[in-house]
């Protein structure tokens, strides 16, 4: 074996092990991400829906672009 495939191979297992890692360890902070976002006092307003004249300049902007 030569050095280089060596390396490969080491690599390949850090890859896998820090792949597998990710997956199974539970998320750090989330409950602290959750309970912050759940006692945010900044009011929640909805996305404006887009009239049909927008609707239209949307459609021709990428008619242009094409």
């Amino acid at each position: 074996m030569t050095a280089s495939n060596v390396l490969d191979w080491i690599v390949a297992l850090l890859v896998c092990w820090a792949s597998l890692t990710a997956i199974f360890e539970p998320r750090r902070g989330a409950s602290q991400c959750d309970v912050s976002t759940a006692t945010s006092s900044a009011p929640q307003v909805p996305l404006a829906t887009p009239t049909q004249a927008e609707f239209a300049e949307m459609i021709r902007d990428m008619k242009l672009h094409d």
